[in-house]
């Protein structure tokens, strides 16, 4: 005897006599010698699978001669292979107790484990979904897909049918259609679970973070099968990624977020805000994480933080109008401490909020020339010394009133 390598005890060959097949396994009526192939087997829950074999290829999936054609091949079939006859009217009504399922070609199906035939694979993917597809348990619901089946050749609902289920099972038509296409094209399916998977790693890194792997596949599944949005993964991302979302993260992708890395893109925009429109004495006022964070998910907040910024800066250094930016009135001061100095004073350098405070170029000059000398400025005494020589001569010391002018 034969033997149908693709799949466990309990897979049987359908031969559909009188009929011809196209690539896709859409039957037509055909003439008395033709015949079609399909791969049948019904799982656990009732469910016949049914899978198009081409006539030149029953030998992949068994261990019949290759060199078999037509009644020779139908003959070996028939006669040693598990088989159930059937004409094109009966396969057209067929009903074997559950639902049945066209999935496509016997090609798609393809299991990389060892001693598991590529249809016991399939099997065994579906049994880790039935939890998942408690409707077909539903004797209403059977009834209405063989009906479909029998009159139509497909599974599918109508649109009027389809309405009906949604609301009794409170499912979104995507739910209905991602467990479907994983029950039926479970290779399809994890193809699309795959690239949604590589989408939001590929997401993550261009938001300036890093999903975990595990949180990431959870996604991607949720996605692929319809009970997420591309829309809500965006936002689970968001959550996932940004301690200052304003999303909410679902518990079972906190769950397996715990390596992911967190956003911290937009802190060096904030702190480049910081020093353009606020003292540096104040800096620490702000929480540049919590305001890059605002900044990234609120639209319109950059324009919002820096009318901000003008309002606290005008609170101490009122005397300037407050369009003026902070980083245009310091680098006036710092600019003439250091044509005095021969040094650039630091940013917080008291003499230089003083000299901000006054707001009077003249008098801070003077003021700046004394503070340097103080401090012991190379320049400032360097052209001290070199002014009195100018005015006065070598050797005399006469030096009341020049740093007033």
């Amino acid at each position: 005897m034969s033997e149908i390598t693709y799949g466990p005890k309990g897979t049987q060959i359908i031969v559909v006599e009188g009929a011809k097949a196209d690539e896709e396994g859409n039957l037509t009526e055909g003439g008395r010698t033709d015949t079609a192939y399909f791969m049948g087997y019904e799982d656990a829950t009732g469910t016949f699978f049914l899978w198009h074999v081409p006539a030149n290829e029953v030998s992949v999936i068994t261990d019949i001669d290759k060199e078999l054609q037509r009644g020779a091949l139908k003959q070996e079939v028939v006669n040693t292979l598990p088989n159930k006859k059937v004409s094109l009217n009966q396969f057209n009504n067929l009903s074997i107790g559950g639902q049945i399922v066209s999935a496509g070609s016997y090609s798609e199906l393809k299991s990389d484990l060892v001693d598991i035939s590529p249809v016991q694979s399939f099997i065994d993917d579906m049994s880790i979904i039935a939890d998942e597809l408690y409707w077909w348990k539903d004797g209403e619901y059977l009834n209405i897909v063989q009906e479909n089946f029998a009159e139509t050749g497909s599974y599918e609902l109508n649109p009027a049918q389809m309405a009906e289920f949604l609301t009794k099972y409170n499912l979104s038509k995507d739910e209905y259609n991602g467990a479907i296409e994983r029950a039926t094209d479970p290779i399809g399916f994890k193809d699309k679970v795959g690239q949604y998977y590589a989408t939001i790693k590929a997401n993550a890194v261009e938001l300036g973070g890093e999903i975990s792997d595990s949180a990431a596949n959870y996604l991607a599944n949720q996605w692929a099968s319809g009970k997420f949005t591309s829309t809500k993964v965006t936002q689970q991302l968001s959550a996932a990624l940004d301690p200052f979302s304003p999303f909410k993260m679902d518990k079972a992708v906190a769950d397996l977020a715990a390596d992911t890395t967190q956003i911290s893109t937009g802190e060096t925009k904030v702190q480049s805000l910081l020093n353009m429109y606020l003292p540096q004495h104040m800096h620490s006022q702000i929480d540049i994480a919590e305001i890059a964070g605002k900044i990234r998910n609120i639209g319109g907040y950059e324009d919002t933080f820096i009318e901000e910024l003008k309002d606290m800066r005008i609170v101490q250094y009122g005397m300037y109008d407050r369009d003026v930016k902070w980083q245009n009135i310091l680098n006036t001061y710092k600019s003439q401490a250091a044509d005095l100095w021969g040094i650039t004073p630091a940013d917080d350098d008291v003499a230089i909020l003083d000299a901000i405070k006054l707001n009077n170029q003249t008098q801070s000059r003077s003021d700046l020339k004394r503070i340097g000398l103080e401090r012991g400025y190379q320049k400032t005494v360097n052209d001290f010394a070199t002014g009195l020589s100018d005015a006065f001569g070598t050797g005399i010391a006469r030096s009341a009133g020049y740093l007033e002018g």
